[in-house]
């Protein structure tokens, strides 16, 4: 199965800001543009492949404004794909956040909720089942719209399954590991743009 995944546009805040669960708009312009950019390649794409996004307004505006401008059913909105909860952290400046509480983070990425808020391992085990029912769909594809966080999640999903078999299903130890491949590819994650993702890949070549 191919997955044809899309970060959602730049929205409207303070680029210091950490954020996370919180639903923030994006500028009309901003989601016009994005569209018009996005549009030349989703239309190439097959018309029998689901549409699913996260809830979060940055990505259903933008998976509802593509979808209708192919012809597509709504997309299916799934909150499993929405960005982790950071707690308390959420919408303050990183540079407002107590050195010691992101130091805490970072020497228990997968087991400390930051803000109070999600672990990385319960955002692997979310986003496991969501990439399970995924792969489940009879299509050979789909359009996921959703977050950059996400995006390396289901990365990590990928490779995971690449290296135990399509038959293995993760125990707690091995969402752990999921999450931490994910925190360990920390790569920029382009807003509004088109990535694909072969989600049967039977290798290490995902990572």
């Amino acid at each position: 199965m191919q997955l044809h995944l899309i970060r959602h546009p730049q929205p409207q805040l303070d680029k210091r800001t950490c954020y996370g669960r919180s639903d923030i708009a994006v500028a009309p312009d901003a989601l016009a543009q994005s569209v018009a950019q996005l549009l030349p390649q989703v239309r190439a794409l097959p018309r029998d492949w689901p549409w699913v996004s996260s809830p979060l307004q940055r990505c259903a505006r933008l998976a509802q404004a593509l979808a209708t401008a192919v012809g597509q059913p709504a997309p299916r909105l799934d909150s499993r794909l929405q960005e982790m909860d950071f707690g308390q952290w959420e919408l303050r400046l990183w540079d407002d956040i107590p050195w010691a509480e992101v130091e805490a983070w970072n020497a228990d990425l997968a087991g400390y909720p930051p803000g109070g808020g999600e672990t990385l391992t319960a955002v692997a085990q979310r986003m496991w089942a969501a990439f399970n029912d995924l792969l489940a769909t009879s299509a050979d594809g789909a359009v996921v719209v959703c977050h950059a966080g996400t995006v390396r999640m289901l990365h990590a999903c990928v490779a995971w399954r690449a290296e135990q078999g399509t038959a293995a299903r993760p125990d707690a130890d091995a969402f752990r590991d999921i999450a931490l491949h994910a925190a360990a590819h920390r790569g920029e994650i382009a807003h509004a743009r088109l990535l694909a993702l072969d989600a049967c890949a039977t290798s290490t070549s995902t990572r």
